[in-house]
């Protein structure tokens, strides 16, 4: 993928995001921030392993985008932290108590929101519509959350967005990502 393709996604991520998260900041008891946006060429594995988390279990949060070109995006967070990203979206007596096992429906209204600012900022850079599946849950190992997403071991064009959510003096941090097979990203064009 050329420079100017990676700094088109990158913006235009970058803007579609920033503007969501901005309305969740105006109508959630929560602060929404971006932390920053990168895009890079790498597999799955690139994307979901990072670092500093690699033996701990994540969840996520995954919407395909189905049309002539599909592609998958997801939110990754530390299932630790669910209640409180429930928090920072919605005050207790709205969402209830969490029962054991069973993701938070908060949750994955968050994940559906987010993913479909990401896919919706994408497919205009590319001049697209598409239809976006119903948001699925999984909590499990880097491994295990890597097969669940489902898109295979290929090379992708991986889209990546942090943020964190803020709540009384207490933050979490979550990450976006979006996989768009490389054809796919070299289709890219700054919005007119």
């Amino acid at each position: 993928m050329n420079i100017t393709n990676k700094d088109t996604l990158k913006l235009l991520a970058a803007a579609g995001l920033e503007k969501c998260l901005l309305r969740l900041t105006k109508v959630t008891p929560g602060t929404w921030l971006l932390s920053g946006v990168r895009v890079f060429s790498g597999t799955v594995r690139d994307a979901v392993r990072r670092k500093e988390g690699e033996a701990q279990p994540g969840a996520a949060i995954r919407v395909k985008i189905k049309g002539p070109i599909p592609f998958t995006t997801a939110l990754l967070f530390n299932p630790a932290d669910t209640k409180y990203i429930s928090g920072c979206f919605a005050e207790d007596s709205v969402y209830g108590t969490l029962i054991a096992d069973q993701p938070e429906v908060t949750i994955i209204e968050i994940g559906n929101i987010v993913l479909n600012a990401l896919a919706n900022s994408l497919l205009k850079a590319f001049n697209r519509s598409a239809v976006p599946s119903v948001p699925a849950y999984f909590q499990g190992g880097p491994g295990a959350i890597e097969e669940w997403l489902g898109v295979g071991p290929a090379e992708f064009t991986v889209v990546s967005a942090a943020f964190t959510m803020q709540r009384g003096g207490v933050s979490a941090r979550a990450e976006i990502l979006a996989f768009l097979p490389p054809h796919l990203a070299e289709e890219a064009s700054p919005q007119k």
